[in-house]
């Protein structure tokens, strides 16, 4: 037994997605998908350092499907239009060209980009199960070989998204096209891929 735990690669334990995102290699294009306030996205530039970064989210005031999840006493979680919120935040940044801001649906921005043009995405927008096994699916597509796809809330929930996260990466998984190689200890813990 001890031997076979010495073939395995071990996943990572990494405290918080701001430690995380120290393992994104410096200089890439990335893209966060599901930005809300801009309040994850901070940490992620400022970490990471992209030479590019898409900033992409619906900012919407009203859940497009009618639904009407609980936010759990969480005020982040509400929906509204935080795209002018983002712009000033980001207004430096914005103006030279490394950060683009996108208003739209995390799938339609990751359909319309070239495969193989992100070193990195970071997604955390709806968390059903359609939705992000469609993003996640497309993100394999849209990241090289060798790159990161990582994201927020890798945990069940049962009043809201149930196991749809936890299913959607560990099908990839299982399916080869991604290997764990990190997950953070936070409440709401953050994973990250290595694309195969």
């Amino acid at each position: 037994m001890t031997s076979l735990i010495l073939l395995m690669e071990k996943i990572k334990s990494i405290e918080t997605r701001e430690e995380l995102y120290l393992e994104i290699p410096k200089g890439g294009i990335g893209a966060e998908i599901g930005v809300c306030k801009g309040i994850n996205s901070m940490p992620l530039y400022f970490i990471s350092k992209p030479s590019k970064m898409y900033l992409v989210d619906i900012w919407t005031e009203i859940c497009p499907n009618g639904a009407d999840w609980p936010r759990m006493g969480d005020p982040f979680l509400w929906y509204d239009d935080h795209k002018g919120l983002v712009e000033k935040i980001f207004s430096e940044e914005i103006k030279d060209g490394s950060v683009e801001l996108r208003k739209e649906y995390g799938s339609d921005f990751l359909n319309h980009l070239e495969d193989d043009s992100l070193d990195w995405v970071y997604l955390d927008s709806d968390h059903r199960y359609n939705c992000i096994a469609i993003e996640i699916n497309l993100a394999i597509q849209k990241v090289k070989k060798g790159g990161l796809i990582m994201g927020h809330d890798y945990s069940t929930v049962p009043q809201t998204w149930g196991s749809s996260i936890i299913r959607a990466v560990n099908e990839r998984i299982q399916n080869n096209d991604v290997k764990m190689e990190a997950i953070t200890l936070e409440t709401w813990p953050s994973y990250l891929l290595r694309v195969l």
